[in-house]
């Protein structure tokens, strides 16, 4: 007699080893069978469409960002903020990321671009995600913050050990203790000494009438530092290894460089280095039939978004041609990127300078995914230059 067998449930569970390299098989169960899906073992739901992400992320009244999970281990940073705090913190650190301050930056981040080519030129190999992604942006951003060169090896490090989570979670106490305690003491070396840097700017920084905490001026080196760091290097490392997969599209790129902003925008979309973040419901929500419960961890999934064929025509395609469409990769609303116009920067010079230096560069092997529920990052790239 034939035995019947049913289908397994579905379960998306971002902790999991696989979960990375099966990222667009799940998105498109989720987006198409499960827009607000419950994990009921990790206790999250999860919402997947382009238009839902988009209202969540619009609807910080209802979907706050102050108390989820992730807050709890950090000092007070805006992005585990709402309302009137957010806006006034957000508009006081907006001041340097103005876009002539941003723009002013670019002979400065060409400098730093082709000095790290000329240092992998010599071996004809090079692991690019720790010997150019992971160092351009370190530095760009630890010279803005104020960060001696001899300790930013150490604040990358701290960074960098946060993108990956597991099974057991996401445990970030102990390197965010370490940033902690080496802006501690670059804070008071500040306020002896104050310099034309981001760290002297926030020290004398007033909201209300008021000196920002001790607390406050540590979430936002925090925050500066970690965004600074990670979203850059992995959107670098992400996007040279989609123009090594796609030697077709990289073609496009060699014979017009005026592509390159684009196809920074398409390898944001297709792979964007944050794939989700967290919201707390101040309220039970109904959304396609499924209730949200007030106080529920809620992800909400850029990375699925970016991939709904509700919005984008073939959207597991890599297109640097694509024309223009709405990513979330950087966010929406309140909490949209601060230092996207940086990031942009840094990528379009990092590819213009890549491609003139070694524009038919390839891979060496396959690169491997690091599991993270939240980011999109390869732990190293090795490539034949």
């Amino acid at each position: 007699m034939a035995r019947s067998s049913a289908a397994a449930p579905f379960v998306c569970d971002p902790y999991t080893a696989d979960y990375q390299t099966r990222l667009f098989e799940i998105y498109r169960e989720l987006r198409d069978a499960h827009p607000v899906h419950h994990n009921p073992e990790r206790n999250f739901w999860m919402v997947s469409r382009h238009a839902d992400v988009v209202a969540v992320l619009r609807d910080d009244e209802t979907f706050s960002s102050a108390g989820v999970e992730e807050s709890l281990a950090l000092e007070p940073m805006l992005i585990y903020m709402d309302g009137e705090a957010h806006t006034e913190l957000r508009n006081l650190l907006s001041r340097g990321f103005t876009p002539r301050r941003v723009a002013a930056l670019e002979p400065r981040v060409r400098s730093i671009a082709r000095r790290l080519l000329d240092e992998m030129a010599p071996g004809g190999r090079c692991e690019f995600m720790h010997g150019f992604a992971a160092q351009l942006p370190s530095l760009v951003i630890g010279e803005l913050i104020g960060i001696p060169e001899e300790r930013r090896a150490a604040f990358l490090g701290y960074t960098e050990s946060m993108i990956e989570t597991g099974e057991e979670g996401h445990r970030i106490a102990e390197a965010a203790a370490g940033i902690y305690a080496e802006f501690t003491e670059l804070l008071a070396l500040r306020r002896k000494e104050p310099r034309d840097d981001l760290m002297s700017a926030l020290l004398e920084a007033e909201v209300g009438g008021e000196r920002l905490s001790d607390r406050k001026l540590l979430g936002f080196c925090f925050l500066l530092i970690t965004g600074g760091n990670d979203t850059t290097m992995n959107l670098i490392g992400n996007g040279a290894a989609l123009l090594a997969q796609h030697p077709e599209q990289r073609e496009l790129l060699i014979a017009d460089p005026s592509r390159i902003p684009a196809a920074v925008e398409e390898m944001l979309r297709f792979e964007a280095p944050t794939q989700a973040l967290p919201r707390r419901p101040r309220c039970d929500v109904e959304m396609h039939g499924v209730t949200i419960p007030a106080e529920g961890r809620l992800l909400v999934s850029f990375g699925a978004a970016n991939h709904d064929d509700r919005v984008f025509d073939d959207p597991d395609r890599f297109d640097v041609a694509r024309a223009s469409a709405p990513h979330l990769a950087l966010g929406q609303g309140a909490h949209f990127c601060m230092g996207a116009s940086l990031a942009r920067l840094e990528a379009r010079v990092a590819f213009e300078e890549l491609l003139e230096r070694f524009p038919r560069y390839a891979l060496v092997s396959e690169p491997r995914w690091v599991t993270s529920r939240w980011a999109r990052s390869h732990p190293e790239l090795q490539l034949r230059l």
